[in-house]
């Protein structure tokens, strides 16, 4: 039987890779994305690997938005893998002119997630899937000038925890993966090698790994980082 996957963000650099990866593993790709012309990439590769898959538009930031979004994968029947590789949020000093950026920056990286494992549980539960949060070292450490997104990471990692432990008895898997300097087309190759950082190949191995392990095991948690320092 064909295995259906929600990618959330993925006309991303990391999101595209795992879409396409598991479409090479005939899974069906629900893909979903804030530009049409980015999402329509995704889909083109995911039929490149030979897989089929959809697509929807949503902004994260808005919870209406989200809540169709969850509809719009439900209405397909049972999902195997709910994968949120979603990013979000602008660098800014901790002061009351941040207030804004951190609710925008919250709800995207937050929220969102929250509500739509919420509203997609019935339809992951069905199918005894799995959900898998792209995190990121974020969630380890604070940063100046990052206190949104250092706190909406380390809370995603919070309700991951809390979540396997709520529905692992039902035979949902939950996995955080923490990728440390991941190279795409937004890394400053100025100051960091290509070569030497993640491949988002390396992190798509690493969510087929998680969403198709058999129902006796479940990676709660991956930490990748490069094997050398990716500094020029």
């Amino acid at each position: 039987m064909e295995k259906r996957a929600l990618v959330v963000g993925a006309s991303g650099s990391i999101g595209r890779a795992i879409a396409s990866r598991l479409a090479a593993d005939g899974w069906s790709i629900l893909a979903h994305g804030r530009d049409e012309k980015e999402i329509t990439r995704t889909l083109e590769t995911v039929r490149k690997q030979g897989g089929d898959g959809d697509y929807h538009l949503a902004e994260l930031t808005d919870m209406d938005q989200v809540a169709d979004l969850a509809e719009w994968a439900g209405s397909k029947g049972p999902l195997d893998a709910v994968i949120y590789s979603a990013g979000g949020g602008r660098s800014t000093a901790i002061g009351a002119e941040s207030f804004d950026e951190w609710d925008r920056t919250l709800n995207a990286i937050l929220h969102a997630p929250m509500r739509l494992t919420a509203l997609t549980l019935p339809f992951v539960r069905q199918a005894q899937g799995g959900y898998l949060y792209i995190c990121g070292m974020y969630a380890k450490m604070g940063i100046a000038k990052m206190a949104a997104h250092c706190a909406g990471r380390h809370g995603l990692e919070g309700f991951a925890k809390s979540l396997f432990e709520e529905v692992r008895e039902d035979g949902v898997r939950v996995t955080l993966i923490h990728p440390g300097f991941v190279y795409s087309r937004l890394s400053n190759t100025e100051t960091l090698d290509p070569d030497r950082m993640i491949h988002v190949d390396n992190i798509a191995d690493m969510a087929a790994l998680a969403v198709t392990l058999p129902g006796n095991a479940c990676v709660t948690e991956m930490t990748v980082r490069p094997q050398r320092s990716p500094y020029r």
